[in-house]
């Protein structure tokens, strides 16, 4: 596993990087939408607290991100932009001379992750497994994730040489690949009923839409021109 500013010490890499729920925890600006301007969400100290202020954007890559996504969000709109994901993904391209990045988050394209049922946001934060909103409780006690804008992550993927050649549902993935087979084998493996039970239960969990079935996968690729086919993706284009 490479963390995300371990890179610089892989080069000429010919081979497949995997990396999963990464992006995710990436820093992200917050931003919103007032008087049909961009704004930045900015946090300040006052005397009952942290509060929110909304100012000029501290990059112009905040902009430049939602017009090149072609986003038309409506007044008083919240969310969140990944900048990070540009600096990683040139230092990914960098590292693969040839072969594949497999990517597998939670998140959606850009149409449906700034659409207006997320009006507020993606941004959730996890305090000993429980979900909590409020970002400025428990501060330094809790995580804080976002879902990740998976268009972004191709188009920027292209600019820098990376062709997309999969983006499935993790649940669709693992069914190409066989996971009932997996099932039916578990019953062969002379396994106790509890332990056979609990394996399958885990298996489940990763194609159950309410668990982990609806993250997405992405594959890339780099340095192969042949025409070849994905077995995770298949029956699934992109």
């Amino acid at each position: 596993r490479v963390k995300a500013n371990g890179l610089q010490a892989f080069q000429n890499v010919a081979g497949c990087i995997l990396y999963n729920e990464l992006i995710d925890n990436f820093p992200v600006h917050r931003f919103a939408i007032q008087n049909g301007k961009i704004q930045e969400v900015f946090v300040t100290l006052s005397a009952s607290g942290f509060i929110e202020v909304l100012d000029e954007p501290s990059s112009p890559l905040i902009p430049q991100r939602i017009s090149n996504l072609g986003l038309s969000l409506a007044e008083g709109y919240r969310g969140e932009i990944n900048l990070a994901i540009e600096d990683w993904t040139a230092q990914l391209s960098k590292t693969l001379s040839c072969g594949f990045i497999l990517n597998i988050d939670y998140g959606d394209t850009a149409s449906e992750l700034y659409s207006p049922q997320n009006n507020q946001g993606t941004l959730v934060c996890y305090n000993r497994h429980a979900a909590v909103s409020d970002p400025y409780q428990h501060v330094g006690k809790q995580d804080i994730t976002c879902q990740v804008d998976f268009t972004s992550l191709i188009e920027i993927g292209h600019q820098y040489g990376l062709s997309t050649v999969g983006y499935v549902k993790q649940s669709k993935f693992l069914e190409s690949l066989g996971l009932s087979s997996s099932l039916n084998t578990l019953q062969n493996l002379g396994l106790s009923v509890a332990r056979t039970e609990l394996n399958r239960i885990a298996m489940m969990t990763l194609v159950d839409s309410e668990e982990y079935g609806d993250f997405k996968v992405l594959a890339q690729v780099k340095g192969i021109e042949s025409e070849f086919d994905l077995q995770g993706f298949r029956d699934h284009p992109t």
